[in-house]
């Protein structure tokens, strides 16, 4: 009788996990979980190879427990619409620019201030250090579990004419991204802001519609901005961030162990990615170079001075001035 209330107790224990969509804990472990990871980018590049990377090293390091499937190429959406599917749970992870996510967290939009990073070297001490790790929490909020910052690159001015100091810029008519703060800050620098999409940037610099506008070495490239704005002057005035980003919904799916290794896998990802990403993007300069291209180098130092009237401007909506500080003076 005793054996058969344990089996009875048994069963109906069984039936109230199931009942409740779960599966007992050693059973559930034993099931390989699967994530759809969105990648905007084609085969081939730099943030579609770190993908394949991270996949064998986290069905490596988790014995096949966890397997990642990457579609790339925009399978799954554009930027916006997989933000929205990890927070609802049909994406399980992708790379994301912070810029993408400032919807959800606009205090992120901080590291688009113009000027607030030196160079590469200046962005991974801020976002691998403990500024970056104050950030993670308001993204966790938001559904989004970022495990470590990755850079897309620099933008850098591209003009008829070199621009090398901020008076080079008063006066002269510069396209800009469609954004109420590029067009407030390039104003305080004297320039005249125009918002012309990107489509129509080539023929707005041939015809001298503008003077000059802002862009990564990869686009300077691919656009063939070169031909008619051949001076590429590396200012690297606003930084593209982004980062490994999983959906809570999956994150919580993981055992304390997978997570450690999804951590410390992300970790070795975000160097490795920068690393192939900026080996890319300077072999785009270097074909433009080839192609009739001019590059000139920039004392950050005036620019940057010339930025602290925005700054303080902006900086209500980013904790204020010392924190903007604090980024600006990491080493």
């Amino acid at each position: 009788m005793i054996l058969h209330r344990r089996i009875f107790s048994a069963a109906l224990a069984t039936a109230a996990v199931l009942a409740g969509g779960l599966l007992p804990v050693s059973e559930a472990q034993a099931q390989p979980v699967t994530a759809r990871i969105a990648v905007i980018y084609k085969e081939g590049q730099p943030t579609v190879v770190m993908w394949n990377r991270f996949r064998d090293l986290i069905r490596e390091r988790t014995g096949g427990q966890v397997e990642l499937q990457i579609f790339p190429g925009g399978q799954l959406g554009g930027e916006r619409e997989v933000a929205d599917g990890m927070r609802l749970g049909s994406i399980q992870g992708a790379d994301s620019t912070l810029a993408a996510l400032s919807s959800w967290v606009p205090e992120g939009q901080v590291f688009d201030l113009l000027f607030v990073f030196r160079d590469l070297a200046h962005v991974e001490a801020v976002t691998n250090g403990a500024i970056g790790e104050r950030y993670k929490p308001l993204y966790r909020a938001q559904g989004f579990e970022l495990l470590s910052y990755i850079t897309y690159g620099a933008r850098n001015v591209v003009s008829r004419e070199p621009i090398l100091t901020p008076a080079d810029a008063r006066g002269k008519k510069i396209r800009v991204l469609q954004s109420p703060l590029h067009i407030a800050i390039w104003k305080t620098l004297g320039a005249n802001p125009t918002a012309i999409p990107i489509t129509e940037t080539y023929g707005a610099l041939s015809t001298g519609v503008v003077d000059f506008m802002d862009m990564t070495k990869d686009g300077f490239e691919a656009l063939k901005l070169f031909e008619v704005a051949p001076h590429f002057v590396e200012t690297g005035h606003i930084w593209s961030l982004g980062g490994i980003v999983f959906s809570q919904r999956f994150w919580q799916r993981l055992s304390p162990e997978q997570k450690r290794i999804f951590q410390t896998t992300a970790n070795e990802m975000s160097g490795y990615f920068n690393r192939i990403q900026q080996a890319e993007i300077g072999k785009a300069l270097e074909r433009t170079i080839a192609k009739g291209a001019k590059v000139s180098q920039v004392n950050q130092g005036p620019w940057r001075d010339a930025m602290r009237p925005v700054w303080e401007a902006e900086a209500s909506k980013f904790g204020g001035m010392e924190n903007i500080m604090s980024i600006v003076n990491t080493r």
